[in-house]
């Protein structure tokens, strides 16, 4: 992969992580933003902003952990935050302060259920039921 690809795959998948991050604040975000609206009644504007916001310092103090340790790749790093920093405030946040906050909640919650049946191997499952049946179609045209 020559260097123009690879600032490519790190500013597309880094503007979309930050096009994700800064619409639904995800990250910690996935605790803290149902936590900020349920618990102190914030819209998910609000709830969006401070759980970026409360982020920070935990992100840094993670990443220095990491960094002792030698778990980080700061070429990928670099690349990746280029794509999320433009894709967070040109895009995420300007839309997150657009969108109704229903909009906001749904496609909040939406994300976190795919995200929960990806993790959970659901679509593994459903991916390998599919192959075997189309294996089982083409055996029986054959």
């Amino acid at each position: 992969m020559n260097l123009l690809t690879k600032m490519g795959a790190y500013l597309g998948v880094g503007t979309i992580v930050g096009i994700i991050s800064g619409l639904f604040g995800i990250g910690g975000g996935v605790l803290m933003v149902p936590a900020i609206i349920f618990i102190w009644s914030k819209e998910p504007k609000v709830a969006v902003g401070t759980s970026l916001a409360v982020m920070i310092p935990g992100a840094i103090a993670g990443a220095t952990r990491h960094q002792l340790m030698g778990n980080i790749d700061w070429r990928i790093a670099a690349g990746l935050t280029i794509g999320a920093m433009a894709g967070s405030f040109l895009i995420g946040a300007p839309l997150a302060d657009k969108l109704p906050a229903e909009t906001l909640k749904k496609g909040f919650g939406i994300l976190l259920v795919i995200s929960g049946l990806k993790m959970s191997g659901v679509f593994d499952f459903i991916g390998a039921q599919a192959s075997s049946l189309m294996h089982s179609i083409l055996a029986m045209i054959g």
